[in-house]
């Protein structure tokens, strides 16, 4: 466990003061009630580089992220971590899908000072550039601090309730530390390697309190003013429009959907091979000529037609460019110059 200064923070004293917990808002990633329990803080008297962080699973429509909100200390009367007191908060993404925040990459990060320490009150701190990410990707999000002696520094709730646990146990919420003991210089903690820490990464369940409970860092991610993102569906992503002979035609319907959560600007349909082999057309069909838009929640037609001007195979790959990500929005026209047919396309 980590040498650590656990404080009871009185409940009464924050309902008093007016910082009851509330509900979650829709833009809002958080896994604490909005209570506080716990300040956090390490002892004995030296300096200290101390690392906390959330795990955040990110939910569709609110895939972008702008700002990191933590709250600081313990309770009004404790010793708590000085306002004005240099902090930096860090968004990580986990590239390897392990769940544990020891040698993944900052994405983003932000400075600032502490501010309402020893409440309720959370610190917003706004990133230069939002981070967009899909849905389903796993995030950490938290702060790191230098500071001397014993102050109650990190808040911890520990009777709220997690997001849906992606992890059982829940262990959402993580811990790492580095230590000097002056005149020594402090290192700072590399927040690209916290497992290379003096204290290494740890979930809070094993290094707070032994593995017999958990809590939940005061941190929160906020998505407020995310315009979503779309979602293409393509269906069917293969057409294959059969054996046609040359002089003759075959028609089709590809349809597609916008499934996300905002609007799905389309630019253009590009072939590979380029140009549009002769045998095939794409037509506007319901959805209009290029560019168009799908709003959320909206699908229309494109007509398709076959018409081989030789025997063989005839195919083609065609991509939906616009405001999605390479690759997303793809589908394939394929069929058979007639078996009488003579000369190639």
């Amino acid at each position: 466990m980590f040498p650590l200064l656990l404080r009871h923070t009185s409940r009464l004293s924050v309902l008093f003061l007016g910082f009851a917990a509330g509900a979650e808002a829709a833009n809002e990633y958080r896994l604490d009630d909005g209570v506080k329990e716990l300040g956090i803080g390490l002892q004995p008297s030296r300096q200290y580089s101390l690392a906390w962080l959330n795990r955040f699973v990110i939910r569709s429509g609110y895939e972008t992220i702008t700002a990191v909100n933590v709250a600081f200390g313990g309770s009004l009367l404790a010793s708590n971590i000085p306002n004005g007191t240099p902090v930096a908060v860090h968004v990580w993404l986990d590239s390897n899908l392990d769940g544990l925040p020891d040698h993944d990459p900052v994405l983003a990060t932000a400075t600032g000072f502490v501010a309402n320490s020893g409440t309720n009150t959370f610190n917003s701190y706004a990133l230069l550039q939002p981070l967009t990410f899909q849905a389903g990707d796993i995030i950490f999000a938290g702060a790191i601090v230098a500071y001397t002696g014993m102050p109650q520094v990190a808040a911890i709730d520990t009777d709220g309730t997690d997001e849906p646990p992606t992890y059982p146990p829940n262990d959402h919420s993580f811990i790492a530390a580095n230590w000097a003991t002056p005149p020594a210089p402090l290192t700072p903690i590399d927040p690209n390697h916290l497992a290379w820490a003096d204290l290494p990464v740890a979930t809070v369940r094993a290094a707070l309190f032994g593995g017999t409970s958990d809590g939940n860092w005061m941190i929160r991610l906020d998505a407020t003013g995310t315009a979503g993102t779309p979602l293409p569906v393509v269906s069917p992503t293969t057409l294959d429009l059969g054996s046609v002979d040359p002089g003759s035609s075959a028609s089709g319907i590809v349809s597609l959907f916008n499934a996300g959560t905002a609007a799905w600007h389309i630019q253009l349909y590009a072939p590979t091979p380029s140009p549009m082999p002769p045998a095939f057309q794409v037509l506007d069909g319901t959805c209009g000529p290029v560019p168009h838009q799908l709003a959320p929640g909206a699908g229309c037609n494109l007509d398709v037609v076959f018409a081989p001007v030789g025997y063989g195979s005839h195919s083609v790959l065609v991509e939906v460019t616009g405001n999605t990500p390479p690759g997303s929005a793809v589908f394939a026209l394929k069929g058979q110059g007639g078996l009488f047919a003579d000369g190639f396309e």
